[in-house]
């Protein structure tokens, strides 16, 4: 009958224990059906190497395995490691030993002298908690969960990191190719200048032919210390995103680097897709677990803890004897403690928890927002990028011709300066926005490589850990 009557007291329990488990919220937002850009469907797998710069893959071996950032963001890595374990061991038996020795004297009132005694001891103890509500194992799951969301987090920072470096180091290339633009029409109008200069002494022109020359020289000199300034900037903050300082020695940036990088389709895939492949998602996902974890074990918390204890030990007179033949002693204990009053800290605690999984609710649904946001905004990026570069190609082909002809036109006498001059600037422009276009299409596909996820696979985080 007591078996019986203890068999359905246990099953009573262990139900209960199971209704205390906090369901996850349902999926909170469904992804778009497709992109407002037209594009493929099929996802294609690639990495960095789809751009063909060599450079570039080094300096993003060197940021890597040398950015601070992701160091720091690997020291957090292992903090929460630190913290599972913590929280696995809860689960565990507690077991502790000791050794004591006693030297005592007292002294006699019927004889000279005093009477010393020595005692030994040890002992050894162990505790056990039941997890009879889950709180401890909710607890070790809220701290597994905070860990893959910190692993989701290095993902994130790596793609961004990644990101940076190869947009850092597009502009830099942009930088270099204006700045040899605005070299060669310097050049170029100095030229022009000799030239209007000899009509001038000639008598063929006036004073004012040559101080519009002069003034367009004038124009363009001062442009270049802008672009070289910025040149500067930017070789700064590459060095610094591969953790160096500004005597970095970074991979030459020829300006017909710009002209030869490989600006690569990327394929987006279907929106539903998305959740699976940004870090952030899942980080966020992962967070909203913990605090669904958090909950159960504040809930659990209202309830009964069962404590198991027990204790052996030992005593002698003789360190010798207390392993040959010590006096023993052992108990074994069971203790049951209910919370009754503590002026509503528990319950407070579980109304926080709940209020905290809600706060992570809204913040999960502003990163599937954000995510599908981003890539139907990389995607219209890259096809009007590509759409004002053909333009631009055709414009740039059309000023080339025109200032060739102009010059040859100038110096037969056909037209004035005026008409020659609007045709360098017409020229010049071509140029720089052509150099500016290109540098727009590279950084707006590396926009949709990260908006997509970039080349991240769940289960491809890998960071040193103190077990290692």
């Amino acid at each position: 009958m007591l078996t019986r009557l203890l068999a359905c007291l246990f099953a009573s329990l262990t139900l209960s224990a199971c209704a205390l488990q906090t369901p996850l919220p349902e999926q909170p937002i469904a992804p778009p059906a497709h992109w407002s850009t037209e594009s493929s469907a099929e996802l294609e797998t690639t990495d960095w190497t789809a751009w063909q710069s060599a450079q570039l893959q080094t300096l993003q071996q060197q940021a890597l395995s040398a950015n601070l950032d992701i160091a720091s963001s690997i020291a957090r890595l292992r903090q929460a490691d630190a913290q599972l374990q913590q929280s696995g061991a809860s689960l565990l038996p507690q077991l502790s030993a000791g050794l004591g020795a006693n030297r005592s004297d007292s002294e006699r009132t019927d004889s000279d002298g005093n009477s010393s005694r020595n005692s030994y001891s040890g002992n050894l103890n162990a505790s056990y908690e039941v997890d009879l509500w889950g709180r401890l194992r909710a607890e070790r799951d809220a701290s597994r969960a905070s860990l893959l969301a910190s692993e989701f987090d290095h993902a994130s920072l790596l793609l961004t990191i990644e990101a940076s470096v190869a947009s850092t180091w597009f502009q830099r290339l942009e930088t270099r190719r204006r700045l040899q633009l605005a070299e060669d029409s310097l050049a170029n109008a100095q030229r022009v200048l000799e030239l209007v200069e000899n009509r001038y002494r000639l008598g063929a022109i006036d004073s004012l032919e040559v101080s519009q020359q002069r003034t367009l020289v004038a124009q363009l000199q001062a442009g270049l210390p802008t672009l070289r300034q910025q040149y500067r900037q930017q070789s700064n903050a590459l060095a610094l995103l591969i953790g160096q300082g500004p005597d970095a020695e970074l991979p030459e940036s020829a300006p017909a680097l710009l002209a030869d990088l490989q600006v690569p389709e990327i394929a987006p895939g279907l929106p539903a897709s998305l959740l699976q492949r940004r870090p952030d998602i899942r980080a966020s996902e992962a967070r909203l677990q913990a605090a669904n974890a958090d909950l159960t074990a504040a809930r659990a918390a209202l309830y009964p803890s069962i404590q198991l204890t027990g204790q052996y030990g030992a005593q002698s007179l003789a360190l010798s004897s207390l392993v040959n033949n010590p006096v023993t002693a052992w108990n074994l204990a069971a203790g049951l403690s209910q919370p009754i009053f503590q002026g509503g800290r528990l319950r407070a605690r579980v109304a926080q928890t709940r209020a905290r999984q809600d706060e992570l609710l809204i913040d999960y649904q502003r990163t599937l927002l954000t995510a599908f946001i981003d890539v139907d905004n990389a995607l219209s990026n890259v096809d009007q990028t590509r759409q004002r570069a053909a333009y631009l190609a055709a414009t740039e082909a059309e000023a080339s011709r025109a200032l060739e002809l102009a010059e040859i036109r100038y110096r037969s006498g056909a037209i004035d300066l005026q008409t020659l001059l609007d045709t360098q600037r017409t020229w010049y422009s071509s140029q720089d926005n052509l150099a500016q276009v290109r540098a727009a299409q590279l950084l707006a596909s590396v926009d949709l490589f990260r908006a997509l996820g970039g080349g991240w696979q769940a289960g491809a985080v890998s960071y040193p850990t103190d077990n290692d």
